[in-house]
């Protein structure tokens, strides 16, 4: 005997229902509690701090390699540069790898591998010949492999926030999180200033190193390896949910011809490209052409402020967003200090004549700048927010390009010139191109 059509509609209903109730519990149950957020969120802070201040160590050191192995202009650029040669080979992979397996043994995994070769740095040159190109060539092969390690690092603590963290509070965690980028460039030209002047070139990266490993036991001990399951395509956990992960294909027609998309992506190749030669030619423009001042307070003031506007801008993007702005506003708004001021500093450099004032000029630029982490960098989260660390990973592949291409060329330009305003300059425009397009096209909005 047949079971009547209703008895069959009740029984998908409640089937649906279990279905239902079983994908909102999986989603929940990888919520963080507000006191785990809170732990994990200063654990990655830190982790911030420790991946930086091993990637910015080459640039404090530069002046001093450069009195021991007599590279030029442009192979000083090529050594600060080389590690943006690896850096964007596994954006994609790591953030892919993240979102499947789990963000955190991605990070450790990885993390392992960068944190030893940033311990052995000070031996590669010495492992040579004695030239001066095979001491070179090891070092840049050390630098990019440490770049292939650490591309992993930033799509996978995308993708633990996209997984952990409720939508509301994700700006501002991570920006808080990204605050360490800066604070690992402060931990540098402060201690690492200090380290140079007494313990030499070498002791800078041993020191980072055990550093490293010290933060991967801890993480590795109180995060959440042992707790974590990859989430599989049967779970299919609801869309509407903010911490799904990528179980259904991303859709490249519609990501390949959306506008937004390729505002993110050229926004983020500007500021790549800016940020960048900010970042790595920030000591050696001081050293040449303010020899007397003190390197810790170059080295170390524009990156403290940078960091406390990193998390302020985070907080007020965060205020914004409660209070009923759109995304796509907010994220414009906020843009505006990221790109747009920070160029009109950059292009200001060139009427500064004091140590003062262009100590100044610095420090906003830095304080500026600090607001990315509340602009285009959360953008891959709004555009595709079940993709989140897949298309942090493409994104940051992009900017890391021209990240390279920008310290490279700086560096040319200063062996042909010596012209630190007309490399400041391009740097400047640069910046304030990308914040146009992502004026016009950028969007908060899902894109699919």
């Amino acid at each position: 005997m047949s079971m009547p059509s209703n008895g069959l509609d009740q029984q998908k209903s409640m089937t649906s229902k279990e279905c239902s109730s079983k994908d909102i519990k999986i989603a929940s149950s990888q919520i963080w509690s507000p006191e785990r957020q809170a732990f994990m969120m200063w654990m990655y802070f830190a982790g911030s701090i420790i991946v930086y201040a091993s990637r910015t160590a080459m640039a404090l050191c530069m002046p001093e390699m450069y009195d021991e192995f007599g590279w030029d202009k442009r192979q000083q650029g090529l050594v600060m540069a080389c590690f943006l040669w690896g850096y964007p080979i596994t954006q994609i992979l790591g953030g892919y790898m993240a979102d499947r397996f789990g963000a955190e043994r991605v990070i450790l995994c990885a993390g392992v591998c960068w944190t030893t070769i940033t311990l052995f740095t000070p031996v590669f040159p010495y492992l040579s010949d004695g030239s001066q190109k095979s001491s070179l060539s090891l070092v840049i092969f050390s630098r990019m492999s440490q770049g292939v390690l650490q591309g992993m690092h930033y799509p996978s603590v995308m993708s633990a926030t996209g997984t952990h963290v409720v939508e509301t509070e994700r700006t501002q965690v991570y920006s808080l999180i990204s605050a360490g980028t800066h604070g690992g460039t402060l931990f540098t030209g402060l201690f690492g200033s200090i380290i140079l002047h007494h313990f030499g070139w070498g002791s800078v990266f041993n020191f980072l190193g055990v550093l490293g490993y010290i933060w991967i036991a801890l993480l590795y001990a109180h995060g959440d390896t042992k707790n974590h399951k990859p989430i599989s395509v049967k779970e299919n956990i609801s869309s509407e949910n903010p911490s799904k992960k990528a179980s259904k294909p991303l859709p490249w027609r519609k990501v390949l011809t959306a506008s937004p998309f390729w505002a993110m992506i050229l926004a983020h190749i500007a500021n790549g490209y800016s940020y960048f030669v900010f970042l790595f030619w920030l000591p050696s423009y001081f050293h040449e052409n303010h020899p007397d001042s003190q390197p810790w307070v170059y080295n170390v003031l524009p990156w403290l402020i940078s960091m406390v506007s990193a998390g302020l801008f985070g907080k007020l993007a965060t205020y914004f967003l409660k209070l009923g702005y759109s995304k796509t506003f907010t994220r414009k708004t906020f843009n505006v200090f990221a790109m747009l001021v920070f160029g009109m500093a950059l292009l200001s450099i060139s009427y500064s004549h004091s140590y003062q004032t262009t100590l100044f000029i610095f420090c906003v630029a830095a304080a500026s700048n600090g607001a990315y982490q509340s602009t285009v960098i959360m953008n891959p989260s709004d555009i595709a927010p079940d993709h989140t660390g897949f298309m942090f990973g493409v994104m940051n592949t992009f900017g890391a390009i021209p990240g390279f291409i920008g310290t490279y060329v700086s560096g040319a330009i200063l062996e042909m010139t010596s012209n630190w305003n007309l490399m400041y300059s391009v740097t400047g425009w640069v910046s304030i191109a990308g914040w146009a397009v992502f004026a016009y096209w950028g969007s908060g909005e899902p894109i699919f």
